[in-house]
């Protein structure tokens, strides 16, 4: 209400003729085109050459969410493609159905508690008379682990079983590893520790090559050949056994008369970060690996992680034993594969309480661990790698951002297509939170981890890009090894 001719003055002189701006006489300055309204309205285009005319200008953010605006019917047809997969995901598809596949658990199993529709039975007396038991060799390939060995190698000794032998191959550690390992071997008369101090010859990879030594030294050993083993079991040296475990496994086994048999134990993290990253793998493998497709003697993959793997002996020698799978970064789902190929008849089943680790000490080890295998998890592909990125980040990460963009829009130039947009997104949510959320109960942890799958979806996404940047620039690294690069 200043003096005449200012932007809104009231009384001066103006460039063209209309109505004042708000708060002002008439009077007011022409800005940019736009012609001054009435208290409380927006602005109007002024008339012209363009013939444009009276149009109401799009207030901020309504140009983009506008019914007619392009860039809002893109938006409206991702994210009602977002929805479509976590409708499908949710209700079309096999997610959710592993659950059923669990050991008998040292107690009876709520079924509502651990996400899964089926009552588990609890362990009962053994199956088998021990006589009848089949010997199995325990083979756990180990570098710098001195901080779980204390636990592990006792749990796996002392597995309530009559006929089993513990090969620990120490892969070159450098810290108190060889010591804690040669104590233990005085405790435990079914133990033999293998030193491997050579390192991987070329195309091998670290793990694989230990274990390659392992089972050179079970080999060759009279004691060990005259308990006549007849099953390997492959694990790591950071997993928890519970004593009964290696009993319910090969009782799982000759019932299905199975030659393959994957566990999957259950997490514990140590940070909320860690849950809230590694949910999203219990996830994804749920979807790209339900435990029907993988037990499916018609697909070529197998379920099996480096946690637990049982397998015939003779089949092992069949295909050459980890030599077949010498190259590569995830070597335990590709022996899974190749043992199936071989004609085994492969089981998946979730350990429940029967075992449990904590995959990574931390985010720097997660990083680590998870940029080594996420882009080799995809057969360092990158058109397989750049799809699934593009696929998170518009169906997982992107309702989180669509939802309150939608809102605003919504809330700036009323409309049904801001609406629609912003309703399935956040429907889009809901169905996202009940995906995770029996992921969430499997590893039992509180309910707020439902709401996560954006967030560790996004910290995902970085992780595998980061994988593929390293694995075709300066190669991964993983227990001290740097494994070389491949343009």
């Amino acid at each position: 209400g200043g003096g005449g001719g200012g932007l809104g003055g009231g009384g001066g002189s103006r460039v063209s003729g209309g109505r004042g701006c708000p708060g002002g006489g008439g009077g007011g300055k022409r800005l940019w085109g736009v012609e001054p309204g009435a208290r409380g309205e927006w602005p109007t285009l002024a008339s012209g050459p363009s013939g444009l005319g009276d149009k109401p200008l799009a207030p901020p953010g309504g140009v983009f969410l506008s019914d007619v605006s392009p860039f809002a019917w893109t938006l409206l047809g991702v994210n009602a493609a977002a929805f479509a997969v976590w409708a499908w995901i949710n209700f079309g598809g096999r997610y959710g159905r592993s659950a059923r596949y669990r050991l008998p658990q040292p107690e009876a199993v709520d079924p509502l508690a651990q996400g899964s529709d089926a009552w588990v039975p609890p362990l009962t007396d053994a199956n088998l008379p021990e006589a009848n038991l089949p010997g199995v060799a325990i083979l756990s390939p180990g570098r710098n682990e001195a901080e779980h060995l204390p636990a592990v190698l006792p749990e796996l000794c002392e597995q309530d079983y009559p006929a089993h032998h513990v090969v620990f191959i120490d892969d070159a550690s450098a810290d108190e590893t060889p010591a804690i390992a040669a104590d233990l071997t005085e405790r435990f008369s079914n133990l033999t520790v293998v030193r491997n101090d050579t390192e991987p010859p070329p195309g091998w990879m670290g793990k694989c090559w230990a274990i390659q030594r392992g089972y050179e030294t079970l080999t060759q050993s009279r004691t060990l050949n005259q308990s006549k083993v007849d099953w390997l079991c492959f694990t790591d040296a950071d997993i928890h056994w519970h004593p009964r475990l290696l009993r319910t496994a090969v009782e799982h086994a000759l019932e299905h008369d199975a030659d393959l048999v994957g566990v999957t134990p259950t997490l514990r993290f140590g940070s909320a970060a860690e849950a809230i990253v590694q949910l999203q793998l219990v996830l994804a493998l749920g979807l790209m690996f339900p435990f029907e497709q993988a037990m499916d003697p018609e697909t070529d993959f197998a379920l099996t992680g480096g946690a637990f793997i049982l397998v015939r002996r003779s089949l092992y020698d069949q295909i050459g034993g980890h030599e077949a799978v010498k190259g590569e970064m995830v070597e335990d789902l590709k022996l899974g594969a190749a043992l199936k190929a071989a004609g085994a008849k492969h089981r998946v089943a979730l350990a429940g309480d029967l075992q449990w680790c904590r995959m990574y000490d931390g985010p720097a080890d997660m990083w680590e661990g998870l940029t080594k295998n996420a882009y080799a998890g995809l057969d360092h592909r990158w058109w397989k790698a750049l799809p699934l990125c593009l696929a998170v980040l518009l169906f997982n990460v992107g309702p989180l951002v669509y939802a309150p963009f939608a809102a605003v829009g919504l809330i700036l130039s009323p409309g049904w297509v801001a609406a629609i947009i912003l309703s399935l997104a956040l429907v889009t949510l809901l169905l996202q939170a009940r995906a995770l959320n029996a992921a969430r109960k499997l590893m039992r942890l509180r309910w707020p981890y439902a709401w996560t799958l954006p967030i560790g979806s996004a910290a995902c996404l970085v992780i595998t890009l980061a994988s593929i940047f390293a694995h075709h620039t300066r190669g991964n690294a993983w227990k001290g090894r740097r494994y070389p690069a491949h343009p």
